[in-house]
């Protein structure tokens, strides 16, 4: 069992690291900030890639 509190504890960090490193780019966003503070360019929208995606799957050859 301590292996697997051990998994758990790794995986409770990971999932910790990932929601605050999001937290910033997200804060990083606001409109309020400085350019030199905002993390604008970090952020990827989920929408740049759906002319590519639409294009690969329209395309049966890809």
């Amino acid at each position: 069992m301590s292996e697997q509190r051990h998994e758990a504890a790794n995986i409770e960090q990971r999932y910790v690291a990932e929601y605050d490193e999001d937290q910033a780019l997200v804060e990083g966003l606001d409109p309020a900030k400085d350019r030199d503070e905002k993390t604008t360019d970090q952020v990827e929208a989920a929408g740049d890639h759906v002319v590519e995606d639409v294009e690969q799957m329209a395309d049966p050859e890809r």
